[in-house]
């Protein structure tokens, strides 16, 4: 009878103490953007792939949920004179989505804005011992069960060959994670500075006054325009007029890789691997690395406890998988997975993550 209880109250326990979760990975779709042809139209077919009544429905549920009602007003006005404000070929492959897809060019601006300020995530840069550099992210966000349907990986192509590739949302005209082949990968994540409502509304008024910058727009240029890590470093460490964020970016040689903290007009710090003095690895979330995580969000110990119970010698695109996958790097907001090594360009891929989880 003793036995019988211990057993029942052992159950009873294992349900209340341990979270039941179920993980599910789906390859993320692969398209091609012609960047030969105009920035109005090379868009266009990769957005024919969704069924754009659904896709009007997702991405204004998404706009109506999050952008403030007082971010109207300032979006109204920019969108009358857009190239004004954002660089090229953005604004113009803003204005073909929107015409594409059937939304107001405002609403697809607005869309960008939100990408642009609401993104949680985990990024992750390794050397393993035979001095290969490793990139691997996760990109979590609130609206993950809007954006997992959108999820893309995007292959840009001059001449029918591949210039760069990102992992994206459909009707995202920037990058948060990227790769130039034989180059440099690199990933953007937010730092916490506010709720999303104040960092639209500050990015937006920084936009009118020519302060500021998408972010992500930054990370696309370095991948357009840089040949070497270096050169794209030097961009993200030093380029002025930037929101807060943190740049993860890994090359092709032993010890390139490195975490840059920026607020809106500097570096505050460089973060670098540094072999030989054993940092082989560089672990960021979305806090300084040099304070504590807030208790309510700490996804950097579990992370960096995962990558030392692997340790360097068996560092790969699995094992990086794996630590990725380990709760609550992998949570109820992340949507999808890359790994990527920019020396071997074919290990580029993202997995959309679905994850049901009673927490």
């Amino acid at each position: 009878m003793a036995r019988n209880l211990l057993v029942f109250l052992a159950l009873v326990l294992g349900l209340f103490c341990h979270v039941a979760v179920s993980d599910h990975m789906v390859q993320a779709p692969r398209y091609t953007v012609n960047l030969d042809i105009s920035p109005e139209a090379r868009w266009n077919d990769l957005l024919h792939h969704w069924n754009l009544t659904e896709y009007r429905a997702r991405i204004t549920k998404a706009i109506e949920q999050y952008v403030p009602a007082a971010a109207w007003d300032i979006i109204g006005d920019l969108v009358s004179t857009l190239d004004q404000y954002l660089p090229a070929p953005y604004a113009q492959e803003i204005q073909g989505i929107a015409k594409t897809v059937g939304l107001e060019v405002g609403q697809i601006t607005a869309l960008n804005i939100l990408y642009d300020v609401s993104a949680f995530c985990t990024s992750i840069v390794a050397q393993d011992s035979n001095g290969t550099i490793w990139h691997a992210r996760n990109l979590d966000y609130e609206l993950g069960d809007i954006l997992r349907n959108i999820t893309v990986i995007v292959d840009f192509q001059v001449r029918g060959k591949t210039v760069y590739t990102t992992t994206s949302y459909a009707g995202h005209v920037g990058a948060f994670t990227g790769q130039k082949p034989h180059a440099f990968t690199v990933t953007i994540n937010e730092r916490d500075q506010g709720n999303i409502a104040d960092n639209i509304m500050e990015l937006l008024n920084a936009l009118v006054l020519k302060k500021s910058a998408f972010v992500s727009f930054m990370l696309r240029d370095a991948l357009s325009n840089d040949a070497t890590y270096q050169e794209a470093l030097n961009r993200l460490i030093t380029k002025e007029e930037i929101a807060p964020v943190y740049y993860t970016i890994a090359g092709i040689r032993p010890d390139e890789g490195a975490v840059i903290t920026r607020d809106h007009a500097k570096a505050l710090d460089v973060w670098m691997l540094d072999e030989p003095n054993g940092r082989w690895y560089l672990l960021e979330t979305n806090y300084d690395h040099w304070e504590p995580p807030p208790k309510d969000d700490d996804r950097r110990d579990p992370g960096n406890k995962a990558m030392l119970a692997v340790g360097q010698d068996d560092i790969n695109d699995k094992t990086l998988m794996k630590v990725l996958s380990v709760k609550p790097v992998l949570n109820g907001h992340t949507t999808y997975t890359t790994i990527m090594s920019a020396a071997q360009p074919d290990v580029f891929n993202t997995h959309t993550r679905f994850i049901d989880s009673n927490e």
